[in-house]
Parts: C-alpha cells; sequence; structure tokens
C-alpha cells in the first residue's frame, strides 16, 4: 500500500478519509480479532482495506496522468514517494533485524508478489508495492506512446484480468496479473471524473450519489470469502464506491470522510502499512488473550503510529519535497528550479 496524493487541479478531501479507512480496515484484519471465525471477517476487512486502497490508488493516479502526460515528472514522483521508504524498512526488517537478503532484494526489485520464497512476517504486506510499481510502469509506457489514448486499454485490461481471476479460482491473489483490475477499475472512474461534462457521461455521473449505498454493500459483500462467485467483481464495486463519493457535494458523507483525524490517518498511511507487520508477530502475539489484546496491541498500535508520525514528515516529506523541486520541460528534461527571490 503506497499513498498517492499527486497534485492536480482540485483535491478531493473526502477521498483522504477512503485513504484512511483502507489502512484502518488492513491494520484490523491483521491485527485484531474481529467477530466469530465462522465468519471470516478479518479476511473481509482486509480485502475491504485493499480494495478501496487499489481503486484509490488508481482513481489517483490515472487522474493525474490524464491531464499531465510527463512521463519522467510523474515517474520521479512515484519512484520518490514509495523507494526510499521501501529501502530503509527493507534494510532495518531483512538486513537488520534478520538476515533475509532475498526478501531485500524481492522488496526492492518490486517482484515480492511472484517471489513468494522471500516473504516473510517482517515484510509480508508489501507485496501490494509490486502491483502497484507494475501498474505505474504500465501506463507510463502506455501513456507516453499514445497519450490519453492509452486510457481506452484501462477497461479492457481490468476485463483480462478478471477474466483470469475467475480461471484462477482465487479470492484474493497477490500477482499483479491477477490482482490490478482493482487498480483499473479506479482508473475507470477516474476517466468518467474527467470526463463528467460531456453529456453522455453527465447523465451518469448525476446518478452515482444514489448509487453509494447500493455500490458499499455489494463492496462489503463481496470483500468476504464467503460470497463465492461475488468476489470476482469487488473491483468494480469498489471503484463504483469510490465515483459514487466523489460524484457527492456537500453531504453528511464527504463530510465524515474529510475530517481531520482521517486525514492525518491518510497522510502517514504508507508508513503504517510498511512498518506494521513485525508488531502482530513473535513477542507481540505471545502470551494469553488478555496480554494480547489489553496490553500487547495498544502498545503495538502506539509504536506503529510513532514509527509512521516520524517516518512521514522527517523522512519521506524531505525526499518528496526535493522531488517536487526538479523542473521538467515538455520534453520531459529535468532541470533545477529556481528560487523564488
Amino acid at each position: 500500500m503506497s499513498d498517492v496524493p499527486l497534485k492536480t487541479d482540485k483535491h478531493i478531501s473526502s477521498l483522504d478519509g477512503i485513504r484512511a479507512l483502507s489502512i484502518l480496515l488492513v491494520l484490523s484484519c491483521h491485527m485484531l480479532p474481529l467477530g466469530p471465525s465462522s465468519l471470516q471477517l478479518n479476511s473481509l476487512a482486509g480485502a475491504l482495506g485493499m480494495s478501496l486502497f487499489f481503486g484509490l490508488s488508481g482513481f489517483l493516479i490515472a487522474r493525474f496522468l490524464w491531464n499531465d502526460q510527463n512521463i519522467p515528472k510523474f515517474l520521479v514522483r512515484r519512484l520518490a514517494r514509495i523507494a526510499p521508504l521501501a529501502l530503509l524498512v527493507s534494510a532495518v526488517y531483512c538486513l537488520i533485524l534478520q538476515y533475509r537478503p532475498d526478501s531485500f532484494a524481492a522488496i526492492n526489485l518490486y517482484v515480492l508478489n511472484y517471489w513468494h520464497s522471500a516473504i516473510n512476517p517482517y515484510v509480508s504486506p508489501l507485496w501490494s508495492l509490486g502491483v502497484e510499481m507494475h501498474f505505474y510502469v504500465a501506463i507510463a509506457i502506455a501513456v507516453l506512446f499514445l497519450g490519453r489514448g492509452a486510457f481506452w486499454l484501462v477497461g479492457l485490461g481490468a476485463l483480462v484480468v478478471t477474466g483470469l481471476r475467475i480461471e484462477d479460482g482465487g479470492f484474493a491473489n497477490i500477482q499483479t496479473h491477477l490482482r490490478v483490475d482493482e487498480i483499473l477499475a479506479g482508473s475507470l472512474a477516474a476517466i468518467a471524473y474527467e470526463n463528467r461534462a460531456k453529456p453522455a457521461v453527465a447523465r451518469v455521473w448525476r446518478f452515482l450519489p444514489h448509487a453509494f449505498w447500493p455500490a458499499v454493500i455489494l463492496l462489503v459483500l463481496s470483500s468476504s470469502p464467503l460470497t463465492d462467485p461475488l468476489y470476482y467483481f469487488r473491483a468494480y464495486f469498489a471503484g463504483l464506491s469510490i465515483a459514487s463519493v466523489v460524484a457527492m457535494s456537500n453531504t453528511w458523507q464527504t463530510r465524515v470522510l474529510g475530517l481531520p483525524s482521517l486525514r492525518y490517518v491518510a497522510e502517514i498511511s504508507f508508513a503504517l502499512y510498511v512498518w506494521h507487520s513485525p508488531f502482530r508477530h513473535f513477542w507481540w502475539d505471545e502470551g494469553t488473550t488478555v496480554e494480547r489484546y489489553l496490553f500487547k496491541r495498544p502498545l503495538a498500535f502506539f509504536c506503529i503510529f510513532a514509527l509512521a508520525h516520524l517516518s512521514t514528515f522527517y523522512f519521506e516529506k524531505p525526499i518528496q519535497r526535493l522531488a517536487r523541486n526538479i523542473r521538467f520541460d515538455r520534453a520531459g528534461r529535468a532541470g533545477s528550479r529556481a528560487k523564488a527571490p
């Protein structure tokens, strides 16, 4: 999971709330007992959180590239957002706290979701970085050669991946070719958003706020391992849910999603995701139920949020500012940005 705050003409604050909810769902999946095991609510929370995140990622990335096809700028900013923290966390977790050079290599080559033997309890959630990075490279190449015409491939790609998922029969796969339909579905929502003034799209767009509750209910249901075959279409329910929120204007849903507390969680969400995994294993998962969930889990959450806050504001942000200060001309050539007098 990575935060993707690429700036466009208008920041949509409700999307911060969706990002915050996605990481809170993933943390709940990994670190809390959610109801009777027969309902598999932990699996539901994890799939729901990742679907929202991937859908949101696709929405924001596609929206950015629709408005700015400067591929070098896009790639530099994406790498600055993901690579430094991934390198730091993998060095700490794979070279210092344990010696797993294979895991270190798999993470930083963004192939952990295919190099299964390199997955270990310290870094197991980082498989998603591979899905993200593969999408970035693919969409960048497509836009480089086809411009906005590349977005005609998004819907086709989503359908192909969903077909592969159905053929594979898995509930929630980690390989890119069996998971990226969630990102592509979010990209479809972005394309609709950017074309919402066109008459054909406008008619549908005006209806979307009314689709909010049906979309959310279907998304929740499709996030359960118990809802075969509904869960094959989870990607599209996530994309529809995101689009319905974006189509709203000053509703109680958008006001809740825009709360400052959720905005803060969204800002540190990537760091929460990449740091949290060891805090659900080892000493943190030993002892009685009371010891684990009334003492160790609250302490673990405190440590995770503290690490995330420090790495976001004192490690990631300075690097991102440096990346934003690189000026790119229309041909994608980089140069130094002169400081204003």
